[in-house]
């Protein structure tokens, strides 16, 4: 009933219903908040997008969006993996303090038998007690929808347990089988043969849109893409060769499959348009984690998906709004978790009391009205090792240092990332100072949030064991060993 009088209240204020006293001018129109659409890749690397630098690929349309609003260069996915990145960003908070660290399900626990550490526990879903973005704009008069991948739960714990209406898709599946119809794998049922997985997401969200036009939305658009099985459309496919390897080189059906996903990201903005809702929406594009080292592109950072090195999870991060400067490059580094707090201030909502976030709002900074955000400590912690090759471990930033620290050896490895975004130069033995101050901060953090750490396995036999093979046109979830029916 709250829910409903405020959005009637707001309605009638944005309407301008009532009179000045002794005038026939009617006071002037308060205007509603801003809808959302939060626009969620899967896997989309640092070096996936040509507004990044890439020059193979196509990205016409997140070029555009980032030519229109702001693209962040030194942007951070709370974790190298998806689950707990998805949950920092719907939280605003660190997934560690969750104790949400890895991948839920056997994707995330596959590889750790056999190890020198064990790895501490990871929840199987989003703790009911933790407040999502959905929740807290849901409170205040808002229609949300999850559309696409969720991967934060099961029957007990799906979009509509965290405050969502509508969930088109959302389950404890993590990856789909196929791109396309007529069975995604995703447990959709059947569908159109031939129909594209990317295309269906964004059809989705554009019927939730235009359902709820005439009221606040948030509408958090999750893509499938672009993790694989790697697919594209075969006439996008015919627009790359294939390319030597290099920093930047992709894998023809993997660009033609980012290209595929731009495509959505015009469409969206096209539908906003001709709906006439462009200017009442705040686009934010962002990627749950770096893309995967064999056939994606993370630029010139070291590493990738999984890993705590750069290319594992600083990501493009895009954001429009109404009356935004128009192109602006912003170098501040930043966080997936800031995403809840800059929606509700650009949104012109006020702050949810009682709301213990670990994330700032950007909203200064992307409207120009400050030149950079004070000096903050970006924290991730990964605990745990993976397909991917990760080793235990937690890193830190601090202004143009980062430093990592990996469990099994108990050594720390120093970066100045503005100056050498590859992690090729380690200044830990040359920067003794700035390494033991570091150490504090990340010992500090590790404690305030409750990080809990790997212990010695005592069933280690001293082999490690086999790294798998990633395939890229293979499914997580078909591939050799692999329990088909897991998520």
């Amino acid at each position: 009933m709250k829910n409903q009088l405020l959005y009637i209240l707001l309605c009638a204020v944005a309407a301008g219903c009532g009179l000045s006293p002794g005038t026939s001018d009617k006071k002037p129109a308060v205007k509603p908040p801003l809808n959302i659409v939060l626009i969620l890749a899967d896997d989309l690397g640092f070096g996936d997008v040509a507004a990044y630098g890439n020059p193979h690929v196509r990205t016409p349309h997140m070029d555009m969006l980032a030519a229109r609003g702001a693209l962040f260069t030194d942007a951070y996915a709370p974790s190298p993996v998806c689950s707990p990145s998805r949950a920092g960003i719907l939280l605003g908070r660190n997934p560690a303090r969750i104790g949400l660290t890895t991948a839920i399900g056997p994707a995330g626990i596959r590889w750790a038998a056999d190890r020198r550490l064990r790895e501490p526990p990871n929840p199987e879903r989003l703790p009911y007690e933790e407040t999502t973005l959905a929740e807290a704009l849901r409170e205040v008069g808002y229609r949300t929808a999850s559309i696409g991948k969720w991967h934060l739960g099961g029957e007990d714990s799906r979009p509509e347990d965290h405050g969502f209406d509508v969930n088109f898709a959302g389950n404890d599946i993590g990856s789909q089988r196929s791109m396309f119809g007529p069975d995604y794998g995703i447990r959709l049922g059947p569908v159109p043969d031939g129909e594209y997985l990317t295309d269906r997401i964004q059809a989705e969200a554009e019927a939730f849109i235009r359902e709820n036009r005439d009221r606040p939305f948030f509408a958090l658009v999750s893509h499938f893409a672009v993790h694989r099985p790697i697919s594209a459309k075969k006439e996008t496919i015919a627009h790359y060769p294939r390319h030597e390897e290099g920093p930047w080189g992709l894998l023809p059906e993997y660009a033609a499959m980012i290209e595929d996903f731009d495509t959505t990201v015009g469409q969206m903005v096209d539908f906003l348009r001709k709906e006439g809702l462009e200017d009442r929406t705040i686009i934010v594009l962002i990627s749950d984690n770096g893309a995967v080292r064999q056939w994606g592109s993370n630029g010139l950072l070291r590493g990738a998906k999984g890993l705590i090195y750069e290319g594992g999870i600083r990501v493009p991060l895009i954001v429009w709004f109404p009356e935004i400067p128009e192109g602006r490059t912003l170098t501040d580094p930043v966080h997936g978790m800031d995403i809840f707090p800059t929606i509700f201030e650009l949104a012109g909502l006020d702050y949810p009391k009682g709301l213990a976030l670990d994330g700032i709002s950007l909203a200064p900074l992307l409207k120009g009205e400050i030149d950079s955000l004070p000096e903050r400590p970006l924290y991730f912690h990964y605990p745990h090792y993976n397909m991917h090759g990760a080793r235990p471990g937690s890193a830190v930033r601090v202004g143009d240092f980062k430093l990592l620290h990996f469990y099994e050896t108990d050594h720390h490895e120093l970066y100045n990332v503005r100056e050498d975004p590859a992690e090729s130069i380690n200044l830990a033995p040359h920067l003794p100072g700035m390494r033991s101050r570091m150490k504090e901060t990340l010992e500090a953090l590790r404690q305030a949030t409750g990080s809990i750490a790997p212990d010695p396995n005592p069933e280690f036999s001293g082999l490690e064991p086999e790294p798998g093979v990633l395939r890229p046109f293979e499914s997580t979830r078909t591939s050799p060993g692999a329990d088909p029916d897991a998520p």
